[in-house]
């Protein structure tokens, strides 16, 4: 996660001001510098006039691609929405460049949009709640019914309750 080699482009987080994200990719756009802001449709906010709400999928944070050693990224630090690069230390933070095209390989080509994945569950699936306000809580895949949710067995209050919950509020139970 170091710093690769100075003159080769390299991918690096950096940190902005709150909801001023896409304003700082385009200020840093306009200045030259090749940046990516994932953004993505928020499944867990409401939807407002019948259109889902996008929003970065890494809140305060954009990527740009520079070489540190020849680019400058002083610029960087005082563009418009921007607080500066991550940075561990003196040490500027390297972002792994497959972690980048990973994203890039989920943007969706008409919207730009990240669309995650849809990895089902099966029935019997060892699951653990994130999210909601089941959030903490393991549980037991009852029925995968598509990508909209899944039907679980929680453990409340002594007995198992059969509860629907969306597939982005679990995850595989460690």
């Amino acid at each position: 996660m170091k710093s690769g080699n100075p003159t080769l482009p390299q991918w690096y987080a950096v940190y902005t001001k709150p909801r001023r994200e896409l304003a700082a990719e385009q200020h840093l756009s306009r200045q030259g510098f090749e940046c990516f802001l994932p953004r993505a449709c928020n499944p867990t906010r409401k939807v407002v006039r019948s259109k889902p709400r996008v929003e970065p999928l890494f809140p305060r944070y954009l990527f740009v691609r520079l070489a540190l050693g020849l680019d400058n990224s002083a610029p960087i630090r005082s563009t418009q929405g921007v607080v500066g690069l991550v940075r561990f230390g003196q040490q500027t933070v390297r972002v792994p460049t497959p972690i980048i095209e990973g994203l890039l390989e989920l943007r969706d080509l008409e919207t730009g949009l990240v669309k995650p994945r849809f990895e089902p569950f099966d029935a019997g699936d060892r699951v653990q709640v994130f999210d909601g306000p089941f959030a903490g809580l393991d549980a037991v895949v009852d029925e995968p019914c598509g990508e909209k949710r899944v039907m679980v067995l929680l453990d409340i209050l002594g007995r198992q309750s059969r509860v629907a919950v969306r597939p982005n509020q679990v995850r595989p139970a460690a």
